[in-house]
C-alpha cells in the first residue's frame, strides 16, 4: 500500500494498514529532529517519521508598494503602513511607546499612525467596490505542477491559497470593527468579504488549474473557535462565513480533490455545516478544547468527515511521557482502524516546548 493509497483510504473510510501520518512543525523544531536523526534535508525527515502527505505550498501574496511620500508603503489588501520611527529625537515627556506612532514635524510631535486601514466608519459599499482590490492573474502559478509531480503517486499531496478571509478582514479593518460592523454595517461588512474571497476563490482555481489532476486534497485555513467555543455564533457565521466558505469547496471538487478544513477550536457547532457543504477532512482536531474529544466526534461525525490531527500539543505531547503518548496513538488507531477517517497529526504544530522523544515516539508507535 502507497502512501497514497492509504490516505486515500482513510479519507473514504476504509480500513488501512496504519494509520496515514501528517507532520507539522516550527522550523527550529524539524531542524532539530533532523540533527537528532543524522539528517540532511526536511523531506529525509518525512520519510524517517513515515510521513503520508506531501504539501504542495503557495504564497498568493503580492508585494507591497511604497514608500510614499509619507514614509507608508501598501499592502496588496490595501492598508498603508510603516515602520516604527527610531527612538532618536524623543521628547522626554513622550514615552517610547508612544514615540512609535508619532513623529517630529517643525519640532512639534504629531500622530502618525503605524497602519491606516482602507475603510472606516464612514466607509459605504460603493467605497469598498470602488477600492483597489489585487488582480489573482499577476500571481506566479508555474512552480505548482513541478512540485505536485515531484510527489504525486507515491504521497498524497495537499495544497492551495490559504485564503484565511475570516481572519484577513479582521487583519484589513481591525477585529473590533468586524465584529461591531457585522451588526453596524452588515452590507460592507458583506462586500468586503465578497471582495476577498473572489480574489482567493480565482487565486484557488489557478492553482487547482496549474496543478493539472496531480493533487489531492485542497487544504484551506481560518480559525473560528476559542478554547471554549466559536468566535461568533453559528448563526451570524452562517450569515456572514458560510456561503463564501463554499465557493471554496466547490471549486476544490470541481477540480477532482477532496477538501481538508483548517480550523483551530471548539468548532464542534460547526461541523454539521461544513459537512453539508463538502468538507472531507477537518483539521487539526484540537482535542483539548471544549466538545472536540476525538471518540466524540468519530462517533457523532465519524462515517461522514476524516478526522486529521488530534494529538494533543497542549497537555499530551509537551507534558506527558512517552508512554502517554504511545497510548494516546493506539487508542485512535483502535478507534478508527476498522473504518478508517483518520489521519495522525498533532492537533497543532509541534513547536519547542515538546519533547523530541515524545515527536519520536508518536510516530514510530503509529509505524508498528
Amino acid at each position: 500500500m502507497t502512501s497514497r493509497e492509504r490516505v486515500l483510504r482513510a479519507i473514504g473510510h476504509k480500513s488501512t494498514d496504519r494509520a496515514p501520518a501528517d507532520y507539522g512543525a516550527h522550523a527550529t523544531v524539524s531542524q532539530r529532529l533532523m540533527e537528532r536523526l543524522s539528517l540532511t534535508t526536511h523531506e529525509d525527515l518525512l520519510q524517517a517519521l513515515h510521513v503520508d502527505m506531501r504539501r504542495i505550498g503557495f504564497d498568493y501574496s503580492q508585494p507591497p508598494t511604497g514608500p510614499d511620500t509619507d514614509g507608508y508603503r501598501r499592502s496588496f489588501w490595501g492598508t498603508r503602513y510603516r515602520e516604527p520611527d527610531a527612538d532618536e529625537g524623543r521628547p522626554d515627556n513622550v514615552s517610547a511607546s508612544t514615540w512609535d506612532t508619532r513623529h517630529r514635524k517643525q519640532d512639534a510631535v504629531v500622530e502618525r499612525p503605524l497602519n491606516i486601514p482602507p475603510f472606516n466608519d464612514n466607509s459605504t459599499v460603493e467605497d469598498v467596490h470602488a477600492h483597489a482590490w489585487p488582480d489573482p492573474t499577476k500571481l506566479d502559478y508555474s512552480g505548482i505542477l513541478p512540485a505536485c509531480e515531484k510527489f504525486h503517486g507515491t504521497y498524497a499531496t495537499f495544497g492551495a491559497p490559504w485564503s484565511p478571509f475570516f481572519h484577513e478582514i479582521g487583519w484589513l479593518i481591525g477585529q473590533e470593527n468586524f465584529l461591531v460592523w457585522m451588526l453596524d454595517k452588515p452590507d460592507v461588512i458583506h462586500a468586503i468579504i465578497g471582495h476577498i474571497v473572489d480574489y482567493e476563490v480565482e487565486a484557488t482555481r489557478r492553482y487547482l488549474e496549474a496543478a493539472r489532476g496531480k493533487l489531492d486534497i485542497a487544504y484551506f485555513g481560518n480559525d473560528f473557535g476559542t478554547q471554549r467555543g466559536c468566535f461568533v455564533s453559528p448563526d451570524m457565521w452562517q450569515t456572514f462565513i458560510r456561503r463564501p466558505l463554499k465557493r471554496f469547496f466547490d471549486t476544490a471538487h470541481d477540480h477532482g480533490c477532496k477538501v481538508m478544513k483548517h480550523s483551530c477550536g471548539a468548532i464542534r457547532d460547526l461541523i454539521p455545516f461544513l459537512i453539508e457543504d463538502g468538507v472531507d477532512i477537518l483539521d487539526p482536531v484540537q482535542t483539548a478544547a471544549t466538545g472536540m474529544d476525538l471518540p466524540g466526534l468519530v462517533r457523532d461525525y465519524g462515517s461522514r468527515l476524516c478526522f486529521h490531527g488530534g494529538v494533543d500539543t497542549q497537555t499530551v505531547l509537551p507534558f506527558g511521557t512517552e508512554a502517554d503518548v504511545r497510548a494516546v496513538v493506539r487508542s485512535y488507531r483502535a478507534l478508527t482502524r476498522e473504518h478508517g477517517g483518520y489521519i495522525l497529526c498533532g492537533s497543532q504544530e509541534f513547536i519547542e516546548d515538546i519533547p523530541l522523544d515524545n515527536i519520536l515516539a508518536m510516530y514510530d508507535e503509529n509505524a508498528k
